[in-house]
């Protein structure tokens, strides 16, 4: 960032937002509604640039208040604030010291300019609450096998179905939605002529990777948490290793990818060529993902469907 830009670093709670200027030398409070939001607008310096953590969906009302008013909203990565925080030898974690080190966070790095996508925001809800209802059903499965035969069991039984019924209820939405909009429809059939690639798989990858078509292939694959970093230090040559990157991403592309390689003979002779080489398993099977999104994102680019070659 220019030496002369101001900084605003903003810690969300539920119910607070802890607001660190990176040139003074506290942090204030607000409110986390509208009013605190007015509140916080009026305050800030012109041009200001605003650094924020994700907080689990309480950052939504803000980050919108703050875009719509003309700021410059980045986001700041958990993991690697908490990075800095250990490298700046921070001594104790509270809103007001995270405050600060969003904003030298994004002060250092930039961060990642925030958008609103109501569309996609919309999806990503959809797909959260199906995420919920499953995991609330084999919850309550797995509960109900610990039961003897009767009431309990049974209650827990009505339970576990009305779970399954509303996680196929909000599927059958997510599905609606993506198809009626405009914007996603296209892209999402496109991935869905991908071999592994199902209209569940594409609308979930729509929804968590917006950059897919906007960036180059090391970006995504970084993204995804499929990017190799190499480890070496003078004579020592450690292994190559992939780590961090979008946990949903990467689970979808593990699914995509053990389906593809059964329906597709350019992957699978990929993962057969890599395992010949002595490669591991699961080393050969990340690279069939890297390789699968990779083709993904190129064919939201070029806006064409799946090609082996």
């Amino acid at each position: 960032m220019p030496q002369d830009q101001v900084v605003v670093g903003l810690d969300v709670s539920k119910d607070e937002l802890e607001v660190r200027q990176l040139d003074q030398s506290k942090s204030r409070g607000v409110k986390n509604r509208p009013d605190g939001w007015k509140r916080l607008i009026d305050q800030l310096p012109a041009g200001a640039v605003v650094g924020i953590e994700p907080s689990g969906g309480y950052e939504r009302g803000v980050v919108r208040a703050l875009l719509k008013a003309g700021f410059d909203v980045r986001w700041a990565d958990p993991a690697r604030v908490r990075a800095l925080a250990r490298a700046l030898g921070a001594p104790a974690k509270t809103d007001a010291i995270d405050a600060e080190l969003i904003a030298r966070y994004v002060a250092h790095t930039g961060g990642r300019p925030a958008r609103i996508d109501p569309d996609r925001q919309r999806l990503r809800d959809l797909l959260a609450a199906r995420s919920a209802a499953l995991e609330a059903a084999n919850t309550l499965k797995a509960k109900a096998r610990t039961l003897e035969d009767g009431p309990g069991r049974d209650a827990l039984q009505r339970l576990e179905r009305a779970a399954r019924q509303e996680a196929a209820d909000l599927t059958a939405a997510a599905m609606s939605q993506v198809g009626a909009c405009p914007r996603l429809a296209e892209p999402w059939r496109l991935l869905q002529s991908a071999p592994g690639v199902g209209p569940l798989v594409a609308a979930e990858l729509l929804a968590h990777m917006p950059e897919l078509g906007q960036v180059s292939r090391k970006p995504i694959a970084k993204l995804a948490g499929l990017a190799p970093f190499i480890r070496e230090s003078g004579a020592w040559r450690g292994r190559a290793v992939c780590a961090g990157g979008r946990t949903r991403p990467r689970q979808l592309l593990y699914l995509a990818a053990m389906a593809a390689i059964r329906a597709s003979a350019h992957l699978r002779g990929r993962f057969q060529r890599l395992i010949a080489n002595g490669k591991p398993k699961m080393v050969a099977l990340t690279a069939c993902m890297r390789s699968l999104l990779t083709a993904l994102n190129a064919m939201i680019r070029d806006q064409r469907p799946w090609a082996p070659a």
